[in-house]
């Protein structure tokens, strides 16, 4: 099969991406397919070699570096002639441009298939404030929040109005951002530190979402299809699930399967199947769940392009089923090949 990889991108998370992409490409190639590695940031030289592969880092994108980053560059990347001829685009551009919709339709128009979910659902699910109303009209659980603009951050009395409220911790964060980038916890209540919280979320995004802070264990859950695969327990050995955690090897254990009773266990994994199907995702997703000391599950987020990496949550989760890392970059193929068919 003739397979184009897209990693990278314009986003925060480009260079987990990168990383995922590398993953994938390796794995596919060990299969015996064609495939070509892209980076659509590059427009329309967007094919990688193995060096640029090679070069891949984990390191955090600054603002600086994004700003210097073109989205017209990824349409002419899907424009130009280098996807001719692929039978499939297996995208893992996380974040804004490649996770919210926007590559998904330059690729549909373009006539070109690609893994994971369409257009509408990718959107859905980037929007973290959308994706939490319908969580709430499908009796999903999920904190309580408010969304605001960058420009905001300056208009106190809107702040407090959201301080009072929310009321006691919360959890700042862009709206359309993902890897925790420009998120801050204000353990404080104090206005401003809350507005320190927000002006650091606008410095990626001009969408940013103040949730209330829910203290608990962090789970996530892969849905591959329609079912929830075994949940994970995430344990930061200190401070919170943040970039430098999810990405520095040994910062974080995980346990999976999760140790959870088994009605705990079984209402997890129907919610995040649930949360699937109500965004539209299609093909695979994640889920992320907190647990309070009730055993409530509060969802979140939905993930459409999780980390990808052999060893990220994702396929750790399929590994535990017994599905190695080259059987489920295989079987996300030929699953969107069956939802998105000549």
């Amino acid at each position: 099969m003739n397979i184009a990889v897209l990693m990278g991108g314009i986003s925060s998370e480009r260079n987990i991406s990168l990383l995922s992409g590398r993953a994938v490409t390796r794995a596919l190639r060990e299969r015996g397919h064609t495939v070509q590695a892209f980076d659509p940031a590059r427009g329309a030289h967007a094919a990688l070699s193995d060096a640029d592969l090679d070069a891949a880092t984990n390191a955090a994108v600054t603002p600086e570096e994004l700003a210097g980053f073109r989205k017209e560059a990824l349409m002419e990347c899907v424009a130009s002639g280098q996807l001719d001829g692929v039978d499939i685009v297996f995208n893992l551009l996380h974040g804004q441009y490649g996770e919210d919709g926007y590559m998904q339709a330059l690729l549909h128009m373009r006539g070109l298939r690609f893994t994971g979910s369409g257009m509408t659902a990718s959107a859905i699910a980037m929007d973290k404030g959308l994706a939490k109303m319908l969580f709430q009209v499908s009796s999903i659980p999920t904190a309580h929040w408010v969304t605001l603009q960058g420009s905001d951050a300056d208009n106190l009395e809107l702040l407090e109005e959201v301080r009072q409220e929310l009321k006691g911790p919360v959890v700042v964060k862009p709206n359309d951002g993902g890897s925790t980038v420009g998120m801050t916890i204000v353990e404080t209540g104090d206005l401003h530190d809350l507005q320190a919280a927000v002006k650091e979320a606008a410095r990626f995004t001009n969408s940013i979402i103040v949730e209330r802070y829910v203290r608990g264990r962090e789970f996530t859950v892969a849905v591959l299809g329609d079912e929830a695969l075994p949940v994970i327990e995430i344990v930061p050995h200190e401070g919170t699930y943040d970039y430098q955690n999810k990405y520095t090897k040994g910062r974080t254990e995980y346990h999976c399967p999760a140790d959870l009773e088994d009605h705990v266990r079984e209402h997890m994994m129907s919610l995040a199947v649930t949360a699937h199907r109500v965004l539209g995702c299609t093909t695979y997703s994640r889920v992320d769940f907190l647990l309070t000391e009730d055993q409530l599950p509060v969802c979140l987020e939905v993930n459409t392009v999780p980390g990808f990496t052999e060893l990220s949550l994702v396929p750790m989760a399929a590994k535990a089923v017994g599905i190695g890392f080259a059987d489920l970059c295989e079987d996300i193929i030929h699953r969107s090949l069956d939802q998105q068919p000549h």
